[in-house]
């Protein structure tokens, strides 16, 4: 039996293949881009001083504005398969680089923990085959 968390050739085609998870996917990638362009609030804020710029002005064309927020979602989704792609490995790799002391234990813990799993499997077996001879 294959490990749950492991990325293999079921996972691929569960996961990745068909209409309804490519739709999750763009969703996914969406809200990850909208995300990391909430971070940035000075683009919120322009974002916010055109939309007032077009309010105030008498003759504003909102068909111009509604296209703009339309052509923003390619850009939003971009954004984020780019941060889930890139960024989110490069995040996690410096979040645990750069951990506390106690992090730094838990995950010597945990990575003992498993080794000594590893073991009593191991030492299970052999008791295993020696009992059925």
């Amino acid at each position: 039996m294959e490990p749950i968390f492991e990325i293999n050739e079921n996972s691929e085609k569960r996961f990745m293949q068909g209409k309804i998870n490519l739709i999750i996917r763009l969703y996914f990638y969406l809200k990850e881009g909208v995300n990391q362009a909430s971070g940035f609030r000075t683009i919120g804020y322009a974002l916010i001083g055109i939309a007032g710029v077009l309010a105030v002005n008498g003759d504003s064309n909102w068909l111009l504005l509604i296209l703009l927020g339309l052509a923003s979602i390619p850009m939003f989704i971009y954004i984020g398969w780019l941060w889930v792609a890139r960024g989110k490995k490069s995040e996690e790799y410096y979040q645990l680089k750069y951990t506390s002391s106690f992090g730094k234990y838990a995950i010597q813990m945990n990575e003992r923990q498993m080794q000594l799993l590893e073991e009593i499997k191991d030492e299970l077996k052999k008791l295993n085959d020696n009992n059925s001879r």
